[in-house]
């Protein structure tokens, strides 16, 4: 009976080792992040997903909402096609640490345009395309917890808004799922 209660614990003690290597060697490949810092100081709603291709890339989809009327002369709307390349990867899940990323960016808002003539503002809505890059730092718990901070930016091509330029980045949380 000892023999047996001792080969059962000893199978028990394997199967929880095997268990606990799985969650380290997290193989997800989808990855879903909100962005708080622009939530909180902004307010724009900006929702991320990403792809993971592999230990050292990923592609991926932010889309971003402006929840704020007087915001909306810079951006009220943005959606933002990217891919990243990760440096420094020494784990084996990947997709994490310094990373730079090349984004375009369909964006859309209002121009407020000051007629001198009868002292009035009209609304014009514009729609640009533009193109940037990014740098910063993904960290992944064995869990799948994600946290990352980045910075980036880059410039309007098509000219249709009184804004050249554009901003990218954040401090982003979240989950990197199946």
């Amino acid at each position: 009976m000892k023999k047996l209660f001792t080969i059962i614990l000893l199978f028990i003690f394997c199967k929880s080792q095997a268990q606990e290597d799985n969650i380290v060697n997290n193989q997800n490949k989808h990855e879903f992040r909100l962005d708080a810092f622009e939530a909180l100081v902004i307010p724009n709603l900006e929702i991320n997903y990403e792809y993971v291709i592999g230990k050292y890339s990923g592609t991926g989809l932010a889309v971003s909402i402006s929840l704020d009327d007087d915001f909306r002369e810079y951006q009220a709307f943005a959606i933002e096609p990217y891919y990243r390349q990760y440096f420094l990867n020494k784990k084996d899940f990947g997709a994490r640490g310094l990373f730079v990323e090349g984004v375009l960016r369909f964006a859309g808002g209002e121009n407020d345009i000051f007629n001198a003539s009868n002292n009035s503002v009209q609304h014009e809505n514009w729609i640009d395309m533009g193109i940037g890059l990014v740098i910063g730092q993904k960290w992944v718990s064995k869990n799948g917890f994600v946290f990352e901070i980045s910075l980036g930016g880059g410039r309007y091509l098509l000219n249709q808004s009184d804004v050249v330029g554009f901003a990218r980045g954040g401090i982003l949380i979240g989950y990197r799922f199946f």
